[in-house]
């Protein structure tokens, strides 16, 4: 049987309800899944750690490099690795892993439960069970498992708050299709002929707009004093901004005037970013945008956060950005 080590930082899945109030408290995850998951042990011999537990709302980058500091310490002792996280920040821990942790070759696999694994009609119980059996195969990279599919890790999207299939990976198809049976889809793992290694450093200097109509971009002009060193600009569809007067173009030239470093994306969560259909998105290219092409707005966020951490020079960050480094971009 192959050896997993389970992490478990906290998250719905661990939780208890407390009476009468029902409301929400950590629970015991070794005493629970003895108690409600014995038959794990028919799958992989497991071992858990606990790094932290915590609402994942309040998990930081400085989280990450703990989950990132026990699967590198313990790569070589175990086979496979299944972490717990809580729902809503889940995307982006798994995007962090996927980019710290490149070449390791074994599977990574992020789950959680929409209810706690100790109520009934709990999602948790799933979940985990196909996860550690996910994790006994040869999935070579930081996936999440949730729902009957596992996708890639920086390729997923939360998009519902109370769906047992709760993730998309919009941009890729699913690695994993699971029914009566798990039907691997070994095509679409990660084959990645980028082995940059990062200094596990992560910057936050990253802001983000999200475009409404009627919205004047000179109220961002703070942003100019700020040690902020990217602003992320959220279009219409393909990435599209109004211009039928002075206002976004002029602020992106102030922007890069500045030493800001411009990137738009798209409010759409289907669909490539493409700024050489509308007019405003040839003038954004001239003034020195780059577009998020079809990665996700959080995995775009936590790889920007990753190279400004590693690299000085604006131009490396882009020269970076625009390479898929763990499947996060496709090509063209």
């Amino acid at each position: 049987m192959k050896n997993i080590l389970l992490i478990h930082t906290g998250g719905t899945f661990g939780m208890s309800p407390v009476l009468p109030s029902m409301t929400l408290k950590p629970g015991n995850i070794r005493t629970d899944i003895e108690k409600y998951l014995p038959m794990l042990k028919d799958i992989a011999h497991i071992h858990i750690q606990i790094p932290f537990n915590l609402d994942s709302s309040n998990i930081s980058p400085a989280d990450w490099l703990k989950i990132y500091s026990v699967i590198k310490r313990e790569i070589d002792h175990y086979d496979g690795f299944v972490i717990i996280h809580g729902t809503d920040t889940l995307v982006y821990t798994a995007s962090a892993l996927s980019y710290l942790l490149l070449g390791m070759g074994k599977p990574i696999i992020l789950t959680g439960s929409q209810r706690p694994l100790s109520v009934l009609r709990s999602d948790a119980r799933s979940n985990l069970i196909n996860a550690v059996e996910l994790a006994t195969h040869p999935i070579p990279e930081v996936a999440i498992c949730f729902g009957n599919k596992l996708l890639r890790g920086n390729r997923t999207k939360k998009l519902s708050i109370e769906s047992f299939e709760g993730f998309e990976s919009p941009n890729y198809p699913d690695l994993a299709s699971i029914g009566l049976n798990i039907q691997l889809h070994p095509q679409n793992f990660l084959n990645s002929k980028h082995r940059l290694v990062f200094k596990p450093v992560f910057d936050c200097g990253i802001a983000i707009i999200q475009v409404f109509p009627g919205l004047e971009p000179h109220l961002f002009d703070y942003l100019f004093k700020t040690p902020v060193k990217a602003i992320l600009i959220l279009g219409y569809g393909v990435g599209n901004l109004p211009n039928l007067k002075p206002g976004w173009v002029e602020f992106i030239i102030r922007a890069v005037q500045h030493s800001k470093t411009v990137f738009i994306g798209s409010q759409s969560v289907h669909g490539r970013v493409d700024l050489n259909i509308y007019d405003f998105g040839k003038q954004a290219i001239q003034a020195g945008v780059i577009p998020l092409h079809d990665i996700t707005v959080e995995a775009a966020l936590v790889k920007l956060m990753l190279l400004f951490g590693n690299f000085d020079d604006p131009d490396t960050v882009k020269k970076y950005f625009n390479i898929s480094l763990a499947g996060e971009l496709s090509a063209g």
